[in-house]
């Protein structure tokens, strides 16, 4: 075997069928183009396959790209027949490549509707009426009005193209064998949380009394999670500091702070506070027991939702955080791991300051969060005597927040041109050196050929 073309980089297509024409099996895959837009956006599209190209009616089966390792070679095989006895002998064998990535179809292809009609009575061959129903070209109103075959195909298909195992057993039925079995400790049920249950959820009333203590379910959550996962009692105290010196606070602030796992603070949150969907202070969590409507302080937390404005194309100068991660994991041979966690909070979600880079497009902050001096003189002014609070405005004055609004995009403007400025210079710059080395290269080829 020769050691040469194992540096060359190959996909391969486990193609579902029996390849006699690599043509039409091209065709079928949707072309050259196709293939070439499936596995230069892998994130985005799954290279489909149709039996009939021609139609447009079948429905496509697609294949997902999957890591593999294998050598695709090429082998020289000589036949010989002697009578009724073949005889095949391996002349050479060359290597082509490397197989790094694999397309594989697994997925269901059985569910087709084909413009196919049967025409008379017995053992008549179907035909194919697709020409009938199709427009062909610019047709006139009279294709409208001609009769046709009624060949009605569904409105929509189904999401799902596998296979799916669904047991349908009522859950009481499933608790109540564990009982009669002696199973009420069982690891496997107390670590997984049961679907539904209280909501955390609560709209803002200027009338109606907020919780002061939380509802039972969730202390019954927390109790038996904490019997398989002791540590869940050291997460909870650090969450509870928290909401004692900041009564106020977001999801995210928490797990920035403590680097605790979502899955985790979906248990402890509501056993420390609840949500609050709408109001001066949406999106955030407040302690039980305390009431921002009667504390004019508690203006320092209210929400600020701020969003990067379409001017100048800083909207898409903005990345997000996944996303860029998952950029840098895709240029890497092999990802990193400390990157791309959902478990990571980025600085700029949690905190604005007149450098900031903002990693989203829309982030929902605290005004006591927003570092900028002009917000912070805003946030120093006391509420007037005899002010109450609002039910959108909270404990601030009108406008306040598109006051502040502008002042942000006036920081994330100049932030963000002033990155992308750099940028262009360091692009410009290591241009200049490749072009550079280039002609160094270039000349020393000729100071050679002269010599």
């Amino acid at each position: 075997m020769e050691q040469n073309n194992f540096s060359h980089s190959i996909a391969a297509v486990l193609f579902p069928g029996l390849v006699k024409n690599e043509d039409k099996a091209i065709e079928c895959l949707g072309g050259i183009r196709q293939l070439s837009q499936a596995y230069t956006e892998l994130n985005k599209k799954r290279l489909g396959l149709s039996y009939q190209p021609q139609n447009k009616l079948a429905k496509k089966i697609y294949g997902d790209c999957v890591n593999t390792a294998g050598v695709l070679l090429k082998v020289k095989v000589k036949k010989t027949i002697n009578g009724s006895e073949v005889k095949r002998e391996v002349i050479s064998t060359t290597p082509l490549g490397q197989v790094r990535k694999i397309y594989k179809f697994e997925s269901l292809c059985d569910f087709q509707y084909l413009p196919v009609s049967k025409e008379g009575a017995g053992s008549a061959p179907p035909q194919c009426i697709l020409e009938q129903i199709m427009p062909s070209g610019v047709d006139t109103l009279q294709f409208l009005t001609e009769p046709g075959p009624q060949f009605i195909i569904p409105s929509s298909f189904s999401r799902f193209d596998k296979p799916l195992n669904l047991d349908y057993i009522e859950k009481k039925s499933i608790l109540e064998k564990n009982t009669s079995l002696g199973q009420d400790d069982d690891i496997h049920r107390k670590r997984r949380l049961e679907r539904g249950g209280q909501p955390t959820g609560l709209k803002f009333s200027l009338t109606e009394e907020f919780p002061k203590e939380p509802h039972e379910y969730h202390l019954n959550q927390k109790s038996e999670r904490m019997s398989v996962y002791p540590e869940l009692q050291r997460d909870y105290e650090a969450v509870k500091k928290i909401f004692e010196e900041r009564p106020i606070c977001s999801q995210n602030y928490i797990k920035y702070h403590t680097k605790i796992k979502l899955v985790l603070l979906k248990i402890i949150m509501p056993c420390l506070a609840f949500y609050m969907i709408d109001g001066p202070w949406r999106t955030m969590y407040i302690k039980f027991g305390y009431d921002p409507r009667k504390d004019p302080s508690s203006r320092r937390y209210q929400t600020l939702d701020f969003r990067v404005r379409h001017q100048a194309g800083l909207r898409s100068m903005v990345v997000h955080y996944k996303k860029s991660e998952r950029i840098r994991n895709k240029r890497r041979k092999q990802p990193d791991e400390s990157f791309g966690t959902e478990e990571n909070v980025p600085e700029a979600v949690i905190y604005f300051r007149p450098d900031t880079m903002i990693s989203q497009r829309q982030v929902y902050y605290q005004i006591c969060d927003v570092q900028l001096p002009e917000v912070q003189e805003i946030l120093a002014l006391e509420p007037p005597v005899g002010f109450v609070c609002h039910e959108k405005r909270g404990w601030l004055p009108p406008n306040t927040t598109d006051v502040c609004r502008d002042h942000m995009s006036r920081y994330t403007k100049e932030a963000l041109l002033s990155n992308f400025t750099a940028d262009m210079k360091l692009e410009h710059a290591l241009s200049d050196d490749d072009s550079n080395t280039d002609e160094d290269m270039n000349l020393g080829d000729t100071n050679e050929m002269v010599h």
